[in-house]
């Protein structure tokens, strides 16, 4: 399984950064993906999945408000988001499977 982040992305004006920029774990571990803004003007913290396989789309994932997390359904019951939206904040895919290899993406807004 290979999941990977787009590292350094600008937005404007928070510098968004995410590691690692790439990891590969075998199905049942765990990911650990790690977002960092620090523009305390940006009270949410995004996160995005663009799975593999040619659909070109992006699902969302959830978002942090501050230390509150809001997982979209589909996602709630393997995927966990903490830490803090206007700083540092890491989400966490627990059991991964297969169908988790895709890219990830954080946003502030």
């Amino acid at each position: 399984m290979f999941l990977s982040l787009f590292a350094d992305i600008i937005a404007s004006p928070p510098v968004i950064q995410q590691t690692p920029a790439a990891i590969l774990i075998k199905s049942g571990q765990v990911a650990l993906l790690h977002c960092y803004h620090g523009d305390n003007s940006y009270p949410y913290m995004l996160w995005y999945q663009s799975a593999a396989g040619g659909r070109h789309t992006m699902d969302l994932i959830g978002l942090l408000h501050y230390e509150t997390q809001t997982p979209e359904k589909s996602f709630e019951n393997r995927f966990n988001m903490t830490g803090h939206s206007k700083g540092k904040a890491q989400m966490i895919i627990s059991d991964t499977k297969p169908e988790d290899t895709a890219e990830y993406f954080c946003a502030a807004r």
